[in-house]
């Protein structure tokens, strides 16, 4: 077979007429310098400060304090505050153009800075530092009149916080380190801020009014949090399907989640808010691990869902290198040694993301399937990082966003990603059903062959055959009858259960007084017995059936009077309904052959069907009648009866109206009716010919035949 070329792809960008080859690297090039190229330093002040006082207004909501800060390097760590302030370390400050960003460093950093506040503005605003990973941030702050001299060094009040200091010294469970500023009448505040970390020494912040801050403060929870949530519903689909499919890619994008959850939690200042006590001991650990944990996750996942090895076997061989310092990342980090190997990693990792994107990108243009969505998915994630590494190095200077975008990207991340698996499982899915379908087809073949053999035995099964749809059959039966008994009893029971938890409830809100209360106490006893009367007949009429050894519905016919079953059963309905009225007209003048039980369970549920259905305050009629072979009971309420349509449907099983849905119920009640009166060689029906209401009628045999 011979290859076709793919056709050529039109370019989308056309490069301007006279512009030079290779522009826009020389343009970021020279951006990047002027970015990074260090300012000028100016001038000291009287007072030995270079950088002007950040000054605040009456209508200042929030102010960044980049561009205001001075830094001082103390390689040693031996530096007091005393120092600083007023010895010959004080002249050595350094002002900065934006925020701190020393990148991977082990030396320590004084950072200072003046706030100037006008006497009309608010008495107490807020200083938030970041970045959350800082080992320990120690601020001290002393306050003075607008135009007095830098204050002596006793005359500062010192506060200790950071990743690895107890969470109890914040003064808000947050992931940033927010320090109080009470002028309490003064004008400025000096502020020295003591940095020790043993990862990238960064350090940028705001000032806050008390309602921004807490508003600052929720909207990043939730944002946190919103990532998060994503993250760890992502996760779980991953290892679902990494089970399903056994598929080792989901399984990796699984450890590549896991590490950025932690990440959020030890970098971004989570853990501080969910596990404040140990905190400080895990934070460097589970930062360090996860960053570590990434890489390797990483580089297994772009291994495996590229298919390195196959498609770009040169690439798969480089890719061993990330993976191996990922691994060795992890021992260093558990070992305590996480700042060394830090910047080694950050490194090779921003080399990495541009050979994976482009990697991917190059697949995309053969038609790999699942690369363009790669190289989308970890695109803005890769830049993101490569932007935090940069940060991390010292490269760039540290940009309050860059966290916010950080998160973003991963959010983005996820979502592709997500396509890309769910795109992944539709064509496992169509392998999947085109396995089944060849599978299905070699069974159809198979199976004629067999239908052929079976043919010459049919005959001698056929007998055998019938005898099983025999059996099978009667156990059918058995079984509908179980059923139909099962469907009768818990029928049954709602009604008196719900009576004595009625009085229950009246007499634990009452108590003793519920008695006191005279015929109202009297009558909720014997509507409480009257329930536990039904329960213990309905309770005898299922041990008789089990001694029986009978589960369905089975009649155990004796001579009885219809009569005093219907008085039986309007008894029994105003346990429940005391206020509804029951008009009995007719007589049954003979005994007649029936079920006792069944017979009430039959016409109670005509009852209590018109008692909920009916219209309230309004009696309802039972017109009982007898001719010489059969007995007749009518339940009449005066309701607007039931349309043409459903007339015969309402005696289905679990068949409920659409008007109806506003009263409990299941639909089994005048089920049983009908079940019960075809036991009695009768019948139940809706009788259309009665324009006073809703009726609907039992009609029983005086003597009906046995049943086995």
């Amino acid at each position: 077979m011979t290859a076709t070329a793919p056709p050529p792809v039109a370019p989308a960008w056309r490069r301007p007429s006279g512009w030079p080859r290779g522009g826009w690297l020389w343009l970021c090039i020279v951006a990047l310098a002027l970015l990074c190229a260090p300012p000028a330093r100016a001038a000291a002040g009287p007072d030995g400060w270079t950088a002007p006082p950040l000054r605040l207004g009456v209508e200042t909501r929030t102010l960044p304090i980049a561009g205001h800060l001075e830094f001082l390097v103390d390689p040693d760590g031996s530096l007091t505050l005393a120092d600083v302030t007023a010895g010959e370390a004080s002249r050595r400050f350094q002002p900065l153009a934006g925020n701190l960003n020393r990148g991977f460093t082990l030396t320590d950093t004084w950072v200072r800075m003046r706030i100037a506040r006008p006497l009309d503005s608010d008495d107490t605003w807020y200083l938030e530092l970041l970045p959350s990973f800082l080992d320990t941030v120690e601020t001290n702050v002393a306050y003075t009149a607008a135009d007095a001299p830098p204050p002596p060094a006793e005359a500062y009040a010192r506060t200790v916080q950071g990743d690895s200091e107890p969470s109890a010294n914040r003064m808000l469970r947050f992931r940033s380190f927010t320090q109080p500023l009470v002028f309490d009448g003064a004008g400025q505040a000096w502020i020295y801020v003591h940095v020790h970390t043993t990862s990238a020494t960064i350090l940028s912040g705001q000032i806050y009014r008390l309602i921004p801050l807490m508003n600052h403060i929720s909207m990043q929870s939730i944002w946190l949090g919103f990532v998060l949530g994503m993250a760890v519903a992502v996760l779980i689909s991953n290892l679902i399907h990494s089970y399903w499919l056994q598929e080792r890619v989901y399984f990796y994008y699984a450890l590549y989640l896991i590490s950025l959850i932690g990440l959020a939690f030890g970098s971004f200042g989570a853990l501080a808010q969910i596990l404040p006590g140990p905190a400080p001991k895990l934070a460097n650990l589970i930062t360090g691990t996860s960053v570590c944990g990434g890489i390797l996750a990483g580089a297994l996942l772009t291994e495996e869902f590229l298919n390195l090895r196959r498609t770009l076997p040169l690439i798969s061989l480089l890719n061993r290198i990330p993976i191996i310092l990922g691994a060795l990342g992890i021992v260093a980090t558990v070992a305590g040694y996480y700042t060394m190997a830090g910047a080694t990693l950050a490194t090779v990792t921003s080399a990495y993301m541009f050979i994976y994107i482009g990697s991917a990108i190059w697949l995309a243009r053969r038609g790999h399937p699942g690369a363009l969505m790669y190289s989308l998915a970890f695109g803005s994630t890769c830049m993101a990082a490569l932007m935090g590494f940069m940060r991390t190095l010292g490269v760039i200077p540290e940009i309050s966003l860059t966290e916010a975008a950080s998160q973003a990207a991963s959010l983005v991340h996820m979502i592709l990603m997500n396509i890309a698996i769910a795109s992944r499982v539709r064509r496992s899915e169509k392998e999947r059903k085109e396995a089944q379908a060849a599978a299905l087809s070699a069974s159809v073949h198979a199976e004629q062959r067999a239908l052929d053999m079976v043919a010459l035995r049919t005959r001698e099964l056929s007998a055998a055959k019938e005898s099983l749809e025999e059996a099978l059959a009667a156990e059918r039966q058995a079984v509908r009858e179980q059923i139909q008994f099962i469907d009768m009893v818990s029928h049954e029971y709602r009604t008196p259960v719900s009576i004595i938890r009625t009085g229950i409830d009246i007499l634990q809100i009452k108590g003793s007084a519920a008695l006191a209360e005279g015929a109202k106490g009297h009558d909720l006893l014997k509507r409480m017995g009257r329930a536990v009367d039904r329960l213990v007949e309905i309770i005898e009429v299922g041990l008789r059936r089990e001694t029986n050894r009978s589960p369905g519905l089975h009649l155990e016919t004796q001579s009885l009077i219809l009569e005093e079953v219907v008085a039986e059963a309007v008894r029994s309905l105003r346990a429940s309904h005391p206020e509804q009225a029951v008009r009995l007209e007719g007589v049954v003048p003979n005994e007649i052959q029936g079920d006792p039980a069944l017979l009430k369970t039959s016409i109670l549920n005509l009852l209590e069907n018109a008692a909920k259905y009916g219209p309230p305050g309004q009696p309802i009629r039972v017109e009982l009648a007898q001719t010489g072979t059969r007995s007749t009971v009518r339940v009449i309420d005066a309701g607007a009866g039931v349309p043409p349509a459903d007339r015969e449907r309402i005696f289905g099983k679990f068949v409920r109206l659409s008007s109806a849905e506003r009263v409990p119920g299941i639909g089994v009640g005048l089920y049983l009716v009908r079940r019960i009166a075809e036991l009695h060689d009768g019948r139940a029906y809706y009788d259309h010919t009665r324009l006073d209401g809703c009726c609907l009628v039992v009609e029983l045999a005086n003597a009906p035949l046995p049943r086995g």
